[in-house]
């Protein structure tokens, strides 16, 4: 009993097939562990970049008793106060930008954003932040531009400070 070559065919054409299907569903998990990966260290290089700026910024009270006082008056300060608050402002921005990127193309989750985009109101709602964003804003992306004008248009919360020192205004009673 032979069987015929046009059932043989057909059979040769189910198993490839099934063979497709297999290495489709194979592949379509490696894309799902490849983004896995790619959103775990795109999270660990954000935090990772903001996290060496706060250890920095800790470690040198100089550099952090400026960046305080720039961010209640940056026209208080000397002039290479005022660049170095401009060099701090420019990399808590740049990582900011950074992580906003990553966060519109998916790479970021949606509520580790939040976190960081409400550390970055806070920061932006000092004079000092305002007032550099003001001076500096036009070397960044326009799409990140955009989103920071919506930022900047929101109340900041009132319990709300700036690198874990709560800005307080001096003519304020204690």
């Amino acid at each position: 009993m032979s069987i015929p070559l046009e059932q043989l065919a057909a059979w040769s054409q189910i198993i490839a097939a099934l063979g497709v299907i297999a290495s489709l569903v194979f592949v379509g998990r490696q894309i799902r562990e490849s983004s896995k990966a790619v959103r775990s260290a795109t999270t660990q290089a954000v935090h990772q970049n903001f996290g060496t700026l706060y250890a920095e910024l800790a470690q040198n009270p100089e550099g952090l008793d400026t960046f305080l006082r720039g961010c209640v008056d940056v026209r208080a300060l000397a002039v290479q106060e005022k660049e170095q608050f401009t060099c701090f402002a420019m990399a808590v921005m740049s990582f900011y930008q950074n992580a906003f990127d990553q966060w519109r193309m998916g790479h970021l989750r949606d509520d580790l954003w939040t976190g960081w985009e409400t550390l970055l109101v806070n920061f932006l709602h000092t004079p000092g932040g305002t007032s550099f964003w003001s001076d500096r804003a036009y070397v960044f992306g326009t799409d990140f531009q955009a989103h920071m004008a919506e930022v900047m248009a929101r109340p900041a919360n009132p319990r709300a400070t700036t690198f874990g020192i709560k800005i307080v205004d001096e003519a304020e009673p204690e």
